[in-house]
C-alpha cells in the first residue's frame, strides 16, 4: 500500500498575458525552448526499461517501478484494462510535448503523520525514458503550512526568466528529505513517490505527499 496521496493534479496557474509572454519569450530567445522530447524514442525507453514480461505494455506490477506513470495510470488507460500500451504512452507523450510550452507552476503540499511538514526538501527528478539531460530538476522548500513552491533553481534559467518559480513539464521521481526529522527512505533514496507534469492539468489546485513516519 502506497503511504501517500494526491489530492489533485498538480497546479498550473495561467497568469494570462505574463505566462503567454514568459512562453514566447523563452522560445523566441532559443535560450530555454520547451525540451526536445522524440515521443518515439522516449517511448520505446520506457518500454525497454519497464516493459519486464515483453507484452509490448507497462502493467500494473511493473508500474511500481515508475511513479510517474502509476500516479496517472487513469490518464492512460483509455480502454480500462490497469495496464499502459505502446499506443496509449505515445500518443500521451506527444500531447505533452507537443505544445510550445517551455515552463510552467506548480506546487505542493507535505505532510509527516498527518501534520504540516516545514522545511522539507521538495526535489523532482526527470525520469530517464524522456531522455537524460532533457528535462532540468526542479525543487522547493516547503513554509510552516507544508506548502512549496516547486521550480527550476534560477541558476539554470537565462537572466530574464530568473524571477519566475516554474518547472518543466514532464515525468518525475520526487524524493523528499528534512534537515532534521528523519523521512524514510521509500520518500527519498528508495523513493515510491512520482509525478506526471502535464500542460492539460488547470483547475487551481494541487499535489499533496502525505508521508508516514513508520
Amino acid at each position: 500500500m502506497h503511504t501517500w496521496f494526491a489530492t489533485s493534479r498538480l497546479e498550473f496557474v495561467a497568469f494570462g498575458l505574463v505566462a503567454v509572454g514568459l512562453s514566447t519569450l523563452a522560445g523566441c530567445s532559443g535560450r530555454f525552448a520547451p525540451p526536445p522530447v522524440d515521443p518515439k524514442a522516449a517511448t520505446n525507453a520506457a518500454l525497454e526499461q519497464y516493459d519486464k514480461n515483453g507484452d509490448d505494455a507497462i502493467d500494473e506490477e511493473e508500474l511500481a517501478a515508475c511513479p510517474a506513470l502509476r500516479d496517472a495510470l487513469g490518464e492512460y488507460d483509455l480502454n480500462a484494462d490497469k495496464k499502459i500500451s505502446r499506443e496509449e504512452l505515445g500518443d500521451r507523450i506527444e500531447r505533452m510535448y507537443g505544445r510550445s510550452i517551455s515552463l510552467t507552476a506548480a506546487d505542493c503540499k507535505v505532510t509527516l503523520d498527518r501534520k504540516a511538514l516545514e522545511g522539507a526538501r521538495v526535489l523532482f527528478i526527470p525520469e530517464d525514458f524522456i531522455g537524460k539531460g532533457t528535462t532540468l530538476s526542479a525543487e522547493g522548500v516547503t513554509d510552516q503550512v507544508g506548502f512549496a513552491d516547486i521550480a527550476v533553481p534560477a541558476d539554470k534559467l537565462p537572466e530574464e526568466l530568473k524571477r519566475y518559480r516554474k518547472m518543466q513539464v514532464g515525468f518525475y521521481r520526487v524524493e523528499i528529505t528534512h534537515p532534521s526529522i528523519e523521512i524514510p527512505a521509500k520518500y527519498n533514496t528508495n523513493t515510491e513517490l512520482g509525478y506526471e507534469v502535464h500542460p492539460d492539468s488547470h483547475g487551481g489546485s494541487h499535489v499533496t505527499f502525505d508521508l508516514k513516519s513508520k
